[in-house]
C-alpha cells in the first residue's frame, strides 16, 4: 500500500509526495499541517491510500 500526501493551494492540486510507510507519510501530514501551513487559509493538506 502506498500513500499520497497532497497538498492543495486554493483548492486546486499543488504538489503530491508518494511514501510507502503510513508512519513517514503522518509525519509528512503533520509537519505540512502543523508547522509549514499552519495559519495559511488558502492551503490544505490530506493524505490518500493508494492500492
Amino acid at each position: 500500500m502506498k500513500y499520497k500526501v497532497i497538498t492543495y493551494f486554493d483548492n486546486m492540486e499543488d504538489e503530491v509526495e508518494i511514501f510507502d510507510n503510513k508512519d513517514e507519510a503522518i509525519n509528512r501530514l503533520h509537519h505540512l499541517r502543523g508547522v509549514k501551513y499552519r495559519n495559511s487559509r488558502l492551503y490544505t493538506v490530506e493524505m490518500v491510500e493508494v492500492k
